[in-house]
């Protein structure tokens, strides 16, 4: 279960910790909302019936950002993670026994195979042949070493081009994700066959919408990407509550991004922003403010952690280190 898991499960103590301690959402969201209030809001053009995927589409304009920052090794994605998952056959039966990727040591061969042998790298046959998915993040990087994303606005070929790998990456990420994968595109209505089947899964509207996205994100906000920064982050706590992995920190400010077509502010994005900031235990990314972006608006909005914490907690002398061992003891025993 995941930190956002535990924060839509109303018997979750992780969820009902921070729930109960950063109660205060008003304040916040009230001034964030009446700002976001004057934004216009980019919205996809939709086709009559058509089922628009708001949700992959949110993942991947956060690679497109995050690549314009830096090409981290796609060894290192979530996506990847997906991508091995669909090299291994869904479960059918209790009986059936997981194979452990999170456990696989860096560089090992995964030879596989169809039928149990006693050997823990000997699984069964997925819907994806690792040839094909080493196919695709071999091509990914090609692609990217090519046309070199970072820090600058491409073309409009070229910036369809990194949109449509980008939107690839949001769909092997879900599958990482959640077990709903296999009514996703990439299995549906066929199981892609090449890299050039996974490419053409995009609609050009898609690749429109993601470019309108980013460009509106580089005009604004480019200079965030001179200054220090971590992507997609885990913190030392991530273990501990089944997996939390935030967005970017730029220059100590921590950024969760959304892409809702709402122009709001919503408690529970206060509420996620303040797991990560609780889930840093040893103050590894020295963190010293937090925000959210909404990308569709155009608009980070920020706050302090001081300000942040005591809004939320309606508490003028609340302490981060005292709450990030209050979370730690909560999460910890809650795995036991």
């Amino acid at each position: 279960m995941a930190l956002t898991s535990h924060l839509n499960n109303a018997a979750s103590p992780i969820g009902q910790f921070i729930k109960q301690r950063f109660s205060q959402t008003n304040a916040l969201t009230r001034d964030a909302n009446r700002q976001l209030k004057n934004a216009s809001t980019l919205r996809p053009v939709i086709q009559t019936g058509e089922q628009y995927p708001y949700a992959y589409l949110g993942t991947a304009i956060d690679y497109r950002i995050r690549y314009a920052f830096a090409i981290t090794p796609y060894q290192q994605l979530v996506a990847w993670r997906g991508a091995l998952k669909l090299m291994t056959k869904p479960w059918e039966s209790d009986d059936d026994i997981p194979f452990d990727w999170e456990s696989l040591p860096e560089g090992v061969s995964i030879p596989l195979s169809v039928g149990a042998s006693g050997d823990p790298f000997a699984v069964a046959q997925g819907p994806y042949p690792l040839k094909l998915v080493q196919a695709f993040f071999d091509n990914l990087d090609t692609t990217l070493q090519a046309l070199q994303p970072v820090g600058k606005l491409l073309e409009p070929v070229a910036e369809h081009m990194v949109d449509r790998y980008c939107m690839v990456l949001s769909f092997f990420e879900q599958v990482y994700r959640t077990n709903a994968y296999m009514q996703g595109s990439l299995i549906q209505p066929t199981v892609k066959q090449s890299v050039e089947e996974l490419l053409a899964i995009p609609q050009n509207a898609w690749l429109d919408d993601m470019e309108a996205m980013f460009s509106l994100f580089y005009d604004r906000h480019q200079d965030l990407l001179s200054h220090p920064h971590v992507l997609n982050p885990a913190f030392a706590g991530s273990s501990d509550v089944g997996g939390a992995d935030a967005d970017f920190i730029v220059d100590g400010c921590l950024i969760d991004m959304k892409a809702t077509i709402s122009s709001q502010i919503r408690a529970d994005f206060l509420y996620q922003l303040a797991g990560y900031l609780l889930l840093d235990y040893n103050d590894a990314y020295h963190i010293t403010s937090v925000g959210i972006y909404m990308v569709r608006q155009g608009l980070l909005l920020k706050w302090d952690v001081s300000t942040f914490l005591q809004k939320l907690t309606g508490d003028d002398h609340v302490s981060l280190r005292a709450l990030r061992q209050a979370f730690q003891t909560i999460c910890q025993r809650n795995r036991e």
